[in-house]
């Protein structure tokens, strides 16, 4: 009885295990080329978003390049457009270099030399005038290589 009790308590005990480690959240993926990122839109405009369309792969290493698709502007003119990339570290934060951005289409931006230059959560952030009104998006994108 006590070896059945014994066998019971391991496999009690395996299983409980497994379980627990099944469930610990894996750290997201960076983002692969030909991904879309989650869209974000505007809390003063709810139907003015922005998602990115990835033309790489994101990783530390390397330059990204990705596409800013804004969308829900009703074809307004969007004028000062600009992006930039920003890790906030505890108490401090810090960005990457210069961006080079290139309007393919109104609402529609390619984004190079873009260097995510350590692993972590960044955000790319988007500035942009429509309609006379400024608007600010972050759209996050975590870099795991």
């Amino acid at each position: 009885m006590k070896l059945l009790t014994a066998i019971a308590t391991l496999i009690a005990s395996i299983t409980l295990s497994f379980s627990a480690s099944a469930q610990v959240p894996l750290a997201p993926s960076s983002p692969k080329a030909g991904e879309l990122s989650a869209i974000v839109c505007s809390e003063k405009s709810p139907a003015l978003c922005a998602q990115l369309l990835y033309k790489t792969d994101v990783s530390s290493e390397t330059e990204g390049q990705f596409q800013v698709l804004i969308q829900g502007f009703d074809g307004l003119a969007i004028t000062n457009f600009k992006a930039d990339l920003w890790m906030q570290m505890g108490h401090h934060g810090h960005g990457s270099s210069p961006l080079d951005i290139v309007e393919n289409a109104n609402g529609v931006y390619l984004v190079t030399n873009a260097w995510f230059v350590m692993r972590g959560k960044w955000d790319v952030r988007l500035d942009f005038v429509i309609n006379g009104q400024a608007e600010h998006l972050e759209i996050p994108v975590y870099v795991a290589q």
